[in-house]
């Protein structure tokens, strides 16, 4: 459901952007509801770790199916925060890709 709605709005451009959006709008209302700063802290925490344990098992069994869906609620929680203090995760990406290529030069 989520992936066909924002597949529909995406561009290569401004994906990143509208996802945040998307979350602060769409899913942070009718699924997390609006937490401190600690409390998502605790489920990005919580979900590495279900992450850790998933892609254990798909090493086993190779379907990584359960941990494409870990790495989406890590990528949810983690913009979640991104909203909750108010950074904006391309803008921070883009400097961070800045500060890179001043080390490697």
């Amino acid at each position: 459901m989520i992936k066909e709605q924002l597949l529909d709005q995406l561009t290569r451009e401004d994906s990143l952007d509208l996802i945040q959006k998307y979350v602060e709008e769409k899913i942070n209302i009718n699924t997390f509801k609006k937490q401190d700063v600690s409390s998502e802290m605790f489920r990005l925490f919580f979900n590495v770790i279900e992450l850790g344990k998933e892609i254990r098992i798909s090493l086993n069994n190779e379907n990584v199916k359960n941990s494409e869906s870990k790495i989406a609620d890590i990528f949810l929680v983690l913009i979640s925060i991104c909203n909750s203090l108010n950074i904006n995760l391309f803008d921070a990406l883009t400097e961070k890709e800045k500060m890179l290529n001043l080390k490697l030069a």
